[in-house]
């Protein structure tokens, strides 16, 4: 957590990350109280636990964002498909609301996903966690680090929290229980947040596709589309998107 006198923010991180990737976009946005939260079975959390579903992680998280005083959250990939249950559920701590790469629960995997999760579990089988199977996750396809090639110190950081990933989903299938859920079109007409959604011009096909969609169906939602830029824009171009969050979030 960073402190500071402007509105507390929540930030929740993408797949396999944790909350300390967001310190370099933090630094570029002094003045607020950024909370990172590690989602479980990330980071620091603890493990995920059997049959957590994901309406029920979204009042988990939706509980914190009270305690802590805050009405506004911006969320990365996985993280976002939370966010989004956050604001369809809870709408009285989302009030301002960032989707980057956003994620729709339910929706069909970018096609080359699929394999890249069997290939993972197979090396974890054989490897265990670490090196290995942080550069097969980080490999393309599916385009999900693409974007970090064109920033080798970006690359290396995501690099060494993934090498800490337990991996232990592709086990016990915990994340099972809250992929399984599905939002649709109804869902995302349901959302009240003023809505910031930021997207890169090289992103996935599905990630487009999302992004269109909730500009068409969230009443008050703006679109940043980020030129040269992959899946993970907030953390590949940190100085092009901090003063558009610093507007929406003020």
């Amino acid at each position: 957590m960073s402190g500071g006198t402007r509105p507390a923010v929540l930030w929740l991180h993408g797949y396999t990350m944790d909350s300390t990737t967001w310190e370099p976009l933090w630094e570029l946005l002094p003045g607020f109280r950024h909370i990172g939260v590690d989602l479980p079975g990330h980071g620091t959390a603890e493990p995920i636990p059997a049959g957590l579903t994901l309406p029920a992680l979204a009042a988990r998280i939706a509980d914190r964002a009270r305690a802590e005083g805050t009405e506004r959250m911006v969320a990365l990939s996985y993280g976002s498909s939370v966010a989004l249950q956050i604001a369809v559920d809870h709408p009285d701590v989302t009030e301002r609301l960032v989707l980057a790469a956003p994620t729709l629960a339910g929706a069909p995997p970018e096609p080359h996903a699929r394999r890249r999760y069997q290939q993972l579990a197979m090396a974890k089988r054989i490897t265990g966690p670490g090196e290995q199977l942080a550069d097969l996750w980080m490999a393309s396809p599916p385009d999900i680090f693409n974007g970090t090639e064109r920033h080798p110190r970006l690359r290396a950081a995501l690099r060494e929290v993934i090498r800490k990933h337990s991996w232990a989903e592709l086990d016990d299938g915990s994340m099972n229980a809250l992929t399984a859920h599905h939002h649709s079109r109804e869902d995302l007409r349901r959302i009240r947040a003023r809505t910031l959604v930021v997207i890169g011009d090289e992103d996935m096909p599905t990630f487009r596709r999302n992004a269109r969609w909730l500009a068409e169906d969230v009443a008050e939602c703006e679109v940043l589309s980020l030129p040269e830029t992959g899946h993970l824009p907030l953390l590949e171009r940190p100085e092009a998107v901090a003063g558009a969050l610093a507007r929406h979030l003020a």
